[in-house]
C-alpha cells in the first residue's frame, strides 16, 4: 500500500477532510472522464487507474517535521512566504517538487536544503527571479549555474541523479510555452476522437 500524506500547516481539519475526498475526487477527474469518451482503450486506462487508487491510503497528518522525515517525495504546493520545510528533517535520497513559489518573496523550501542537493528546474532565468531557487542564490548556498534544466537531464543522463543518498528538487515555475504545447495537443486529440464541445468566442 502507498501512503500519501497531506499536511496544512496552517490548518490541519483542511488536511484530514482533503485526504478524505482524495480518492472520490481523483477517480472522478481522472477515471470518470476518461470512461466518458467510450473507448475500449480509454476503458482499460481508467481500470488501471481504479487499479492504482485503490493501493493509495491518503492521509491528514498534523506533525509536519515527522511526516516530511518519514517522506521520500514531498510536494509543495503553498502561497508561503517563509521555508515551511527545514533542511534538517529531510532524509537522504529524498526527492521534493517545489511548486508555490510563483513571485519574488516566495519561498517553501529551507535554503540550505539546496547545499550539496542537486537542483532542477524548467527555466533557471525564471526561476531565479521568482521560484524557490531565487532564496539560495540570494543567500549565496547556490549559484543559477549549479540549477540543470528538467529538459536537458532528459536528454543528458549525466546530469540525472547518480547516487541513491542524493536530494533532489525540482523548482517548478511553468512556461506559457509548455502549458499552449499541451493545450494545443489536448485540442488535437479531442479534434481527432469526436469528444468535446467547440465554442465560438
Amino acid at each position: 500500500m502507498t501512503q500519501v500524506l497531506l499536511a496544512n500547516p496552517r490548518d490541519a481539519k483542511k488536511a484530514q477532510a482533503a485526504a478524505a475526498q482524495m480518492p472520490m475526487t481523483l477517480e472522478k477527474l481522472f477515471s470518470q472522464t476518461i470512461r466518458a469518451t467510450n473507448s475500449a482503450t480509454n476503458s482499460v486506462v481508467a481500470g488501471l487507474i481504479d487499479h492504482r487508487l485503490s493501493e493509495v491510503e491518503f492521509t491528514g497528518v498534523t506533525d509536519l517535521p515527522a511526516t516530511v522525515q518519514r517522506s521520500r517525495v514531498i510536494v509543495t504546493a503553498t502561497p508561503s512566504t517563509k521555508p515551511l520545510i527545514q533542511a534538517d528533517w529531510v532524509q537522504p535520497g529524498t526527492h521534493l517538487n517545489a511548486i508555490g513559489a510563483d513571485m519574488e518573496g516566495k519561498q517553501e523550501l529551507d535554503a540550505k536544503l539546496f547545499q550539496g542537493a542537486q537542483a532542477y528546474t524548467d527555466d533557471v532565468p525564471q526561476a531565479s527571479e521568482v521560484g524557490e531557487i531565487q532564496n539560495p542564490i540570494k543567500a549565496g548556498v547556490i549559484k543559477p549555474e549549479q540549477v540543470a534544466e528538467i529538459g536537458n537531464s532528459l536528454l543528458d543522463p549525466t546530469l540525472g541523479r547518480h547516487d541513491a543518498n542524493a536530494i533532489t528538487i525540482f523548482d517548478s515555475t511553468g512556461i506559457a510555452l509548455q502549458d499552449l504545447a499541451a493545450a494545443n495537443l489536448a485540442f488535437v486529440r479531442a479534434k481527432e476522437q469526436g469528444v468535446g464541445t467547440q465554442v465560438d468566442l
